[in-house]
């Protein structure tokens, strides 16, 4: 496995909350890092990645099955069900409305759709 924007810090989980989706949100803080360290980090940023935690030193055969190839996107969802999911999200979570969500997402779309035909002119 290439080690190319591997990133081995001390590193502390120090909060993280659940998602609606079921995922987990986490807030990770470091001591200070190399500067090295610091552009490793800085690459990595909005990557989708691995991430291997031990509360010991992490060592080659910790992470010796790691896979080579990281999607970035689970290939199970199209583009426009993947974005229908994320809406879902902003819809339970941020928005406020007596509409459905159906009836939501549909005038959010509409909106969207005519913000680009308006830059047509």
């Amino acid at each position: 496995m290439k080690e190319i924007n591997l990133l081995r810090v001390p590193a502390t989980i120090s909060v993280f909350k659940t998602l609606v989706d079921g995922g987990l949100s986490l807030k990770v803080t470091t001591a200070e890092l190399t500067p090295d360290d610091a552009l490793v980090l800085l690459r990595l940023k909005g990557k989708q990645g691995y991430m291997v935690f031990k509360e010991t030193k992490v060592e080659e055969k910790d992470i010796a099955d790691l896979p080579d190839i990281i999607k970035e996107f689970d290939e199970k969802k199209t583009p426009s069900q993947r974005l229908r999911s994320r809406m879902f999200v902003y819809f339970k979570g941020k928005h406020k409305t007596d509409k459905g969500f159906n009836t939501w997402y549909v005038d959010s779309l509409n909106e969207i759709g005519q913000k680009y035909l308006d830059k047509l002119q």
